[in-house]
């Protein structure tokens, strides 16, 4: 019994010794290929140390054991020393070489349009793993660039750290089409359109391809210096563009008033009102100047014009026409008799009738002084208050019963100032002939 207390006490001793020193007289190593979370991807070799001095036997410890079973194996090695026993704690492999299994994914939602994804879109992936057990999958987000075959990748790892991976094909295109409008003619005149025009749009899209323009808009209204007519594409994908396309309209002609034609002395003036829009003015005279039909006799921007080559007893038309930069256009026309200071009868006219003598009036004249000659000889000298005089068959003048017998008539006329008993005269306002013929 002493030697057994004895023995026993040696045991402990050197185990206290053994501990003192830090070598333990049953060890191991595993040599494998570590994975995550304590577990190895590959098969692990399992190599017992077991200290020789003292040893009498051993239990469960080889030398080197390969373990290739997935999962989980326990190890345990006893040795058997003459100063006692010895058991190892318990060794635990745990083992995963296989990679998760049906990995899927899935979009995030539908795509926007025509199988097409125009935004951002997110993916999530899942699997199976039967050994370790699934850690978790990535969600990866595409936010381009375009691309008719784009993808998202996920990865699925299970505890042991395998990882097993799988993408998600879609097509993309988050780059509005290009658009561009064209009217389908050309300004009327100075980048101005003076009449309805269509605008056309069309768009180009090197992704998705396009799917629809807006229908040709015809633009016929208001007046804008401005105008507008908006138009937009859209492509496969369901991306829209809008353009504007501007350009200025007027399709009113200016305004034009108060024309008219006045005569003094021997000269036309013409005057009109014309609209502030008004870039350009044009006076034509019929008949025209040097036996022509017609002459332009004025172009400007002005609203007076004044003719100095009428003749008199001509009736003269003008034609006046005003433009806006758009190149609407308003006119009017006048007319003016070019008469003669003294214009009725004509000159040198032939009359069978007591004529009405005509004259144009003085101005400032209070009454007229009207003298008539026959063959040279005076038959009468009167003082109308207005510019005419209508003769009779027959007058007293100079105390003698005249008649407006067959022959050759000169007469003239004088304005007066003042009053019949103090007149004052100024220069003859003309003089002209007529015949009489019984």
């Amino acid at each position: 019994m002493r030697r057994v207390l004895a023995l026993m006490g040696a045991a402990v001793a050197a185990l206290a010794l053994a501990s003192e020193v830090g070598a333990a007289p049953v060890s191991f190593t595993l040599t494998g290929t570590s994975g995550a979370n304590g577990w190895f991807t590959s098969n692990v070799t399992i190599k017992w140390a077991i200290d020789a001095a003292d040893l009498v036997s051993t239990s469960n410890c080889p030398i080197a054991e390969q373990i290739t079973a997935e999962g989980t194996t326990t190890r345990q090695c006893t040795a058997v020393f003459t100063w006692g026993t010895v058991a190892s704690p318990v060794v635990t492999v745990k083992i995963d070489r296989t990679a998760p299994a049906a990995v899927t994914g899935a979009l995030s939602r539908e795509p926007d349009a025509n199988g097409w994804f125009n935004h951002p879109v997110s993916a999530s992936f899942s699997a199976q793993d039967a050994v370790s057990g699934l850690a978790g999958c990535t969600s990866p987000t595409y936010s381009g660039g375009d691309n008719a075959s784009a993808g998202l990748s996920g990865t699925c790892t299970d505890v042991a750290g395998n990882s097993a991976s799988t993408s998600l094909g879609f097509k993309y295109d988050a780059t509005p089409p290009t658009v561009t409008a064209a009217p389908d003619r050309k300004p009327d005149a100075r980048g101005w359109y003076r009449k309805p025009v269509t605008v056309s749009f069309a768009g180009a899209d090197v992704t998705s391809g396009m799917a629809a323009c807006t229908a040709p808009t015809r633009y016929a209204g208001p007046d804008l210096p401005k105008a507008a007519v908006v138009g937009s594409c859209q492509d496969a994908a369901g991306n829209r563009s809008e353009i504007g396309h501007t350009f200025p309209y007027d399709a009113t002609a200016p305004k034009l008033a108060k024309a008219k034609a006045e005569l003094d002395k021997g000269v036309a003036r013409v005057r009109w009102e014309k609209a502030a829009d008004v870039v350009r003015v044009e006076l034509v005279r019929t008949p025209g100047v040097n036996g022509a039909r017609r002459t332009v006799v004025y172009q400007g921007t002005g609203a007076t014009f004044t003719d100095r080559t009428v003749r008199e007893g001509v009736r003269y038309r003008y034609d006046i026409s005003v433009a806006d930069v758009a190149g609407n256009v308003a006119g009017r026309a006048v007319t003016a008799l070019a008469r003669a200071p003294l214009y009725s009868p004509s000159a040198g006219a032939v009359v069978r009738t007591p004529p009405v003598l005509r004259w144009q009036p003085a101005a400032g004249a209070a009454f007229y002084n009207v003298q008539l000659f026959r063959n040279g000889v005076k038959v009468l000298s009167t003082w109308p208050r207005r510019p005419m005089l209508r003769l009779g068959r027959t007058w007293r003048y100079a105390g003698r019963q005249q008649r407006l017998d067959s022959g050759r008539y000169r007469w003239y006329v004088w304005g007066a100032r003042g009053t019949r008993e103090r007149p004052v005269y100024g220069r003859p306002l003309g003089t002209s002939s007529f015949r009489m013929r019984s």
